[in-house]
């Protein structure tokens, strides 16, 4: 198995996932582009895949900065996700001083940069499945958080879940690209069919093993 690093960025809490084998990195999120590339270049580690969830700034904000220091790896997201990767209104860059203001009970004002990243180098519309150091990568449209969502998983066993399947929270359809309608239409049951004892790593908070009660 791959070794897996879990980055959680101080001031958005979302998640960075790294998993490394002999040498070679996929990223899932990049949230802190100096942090994520002192842990490469200290390693002398190479970048193959960079994968995204979703398009919210918080898990796309270290992108630019990854990109510029290993530019020959390979971007992969959603045809919607990548669409909005350059939008500060429907990446959510535009309004995310405002959402940690009021997140973290309004008694602080945060300054958060407009993010735009240009497209992915790869896209698709619904599925896509590739291989990676024998391991299977399946990345699926989970349209309803945002309309570019996807969920990850890695040899059947392992769901990179983005801002679905947070630990004590409800799935969210309210901010930026939500959408309650595909959410109820696509995403709840894609969810409510996963099988149980899969291993669950998601956008935010703690991995875990779905159960039916946590579920």
């Amino acid at each position: 198995m791959p070794r897996l690093f879990v980055l959680e960025d101080r001031l958005t809490q979302s998640n960075c996932y790294l998993m490394e084998d002999n040498g070679s990195v996929l990223i899932i999120d990049p949230n802190d582009h100096e942090r994520i590339l002192k842990i490469i270049r200290e390693h002398q580690w190479n970048i193959d895949y960079i994968l995204l969830t979703h398009e919210h700034c918080d898990h796309i904000q270290g992108l630019n900065g990854v990109r510029r220091g290993y530019p020959e790896a390979l971007v992969i997201a959603t045809a919607v996700c990548s669409e909005n990767l350059g939008n500060r209104i429907k990446n959510m860059s535009g309004m995310m001083g405002t959402y940690l203001h009021f997140k973290y009970g309004g008694d602080k004002k945060y300054v958060y940069s407009s993010i735009l990243c240009n497209p992915a180098n790869l896209t698709f519309d619904q599925e896509y499945e590739f291989h990676w150091k024998g391991h299977m990568i399946q990345m699926e449209l989970v349209p309803g958080h945002t309309m570019g969502s996807c969920c990850i998983r890695m040899d059947e066993t392992i769901l990179f879940s983005g801002d679905y399947l947070i630990m004590g929270e409800e799935d969210i359809t309210r901010l930026a690209g939500g959408n309650e309608e595909a959410y109820e239409t696509y995403a709840k049951p894609w969810i409510e069919a996963l099988e149980d004892g899969i291993h669950i790593y998601p956008g935010h908070g703690t991995d875990y093993i779905l159960k039916k009660e946590k579920r």
